[in-house]
């Protein structure tokens, strides 16, 4: 994926909520944009489920194509956003994926106030099964 000098990046990704819940987004500045998670000003959806990981973090060769994977990944029932979460590739989970050239990126180093491996109630009762 080339990018053009000067052009911004522009990124999907899945966001971990204390609760255990998931949030997709767009941003092209993941680390501005988790610390306006932190802070509690980027979606009323995560005002108040707070601290917060990165759990994905995908390139995209454009803005369409961001936009694109966040409303695919918006849609994927629970135990999807978890196995993507977990490492799993993203093309075997959304079948459309694979045609918008998202390339998973690891995550910044920072965190929205949580250590970076909390453990979260789903996460104790899956290695319990």
């Amino acid at each position: 994926m080339r990018m053009r000098a000067g052009a911004s990046r522009h990124y999907a990704y899945l966001l971990r909520c204390a609760d255990g819940s998931y949030y997709a987004g767009y941003t092209v500045d993941p680390t501005r944009r988790l610390r306006a998670h932190a802070r509690g000003r980027a979606s009323r959806y995560t005002r108040g489920r707070g601290p917060y990981v990165f759990a994905a973090l995908w390139l995209c060769p454009d803005r369409r194509s961001a936009f694109r994977l966040e409303r695919l990944l918006k849609r994927l029932a629970r135990p999807a956003k978890h196995r993507l979460a977990q490492g799993r590739a993203l093309g075997r989970e959304v079948a459309d994926a694979r045609k918008l050239g998202a390339r998973r990126r690891r995550p910044p180093r920072i965190h929205g106030g949580a250590p970076r491996s909390f453990m979260t109630r789903y996460d104790a009762v899956q290695r319990r099964a």
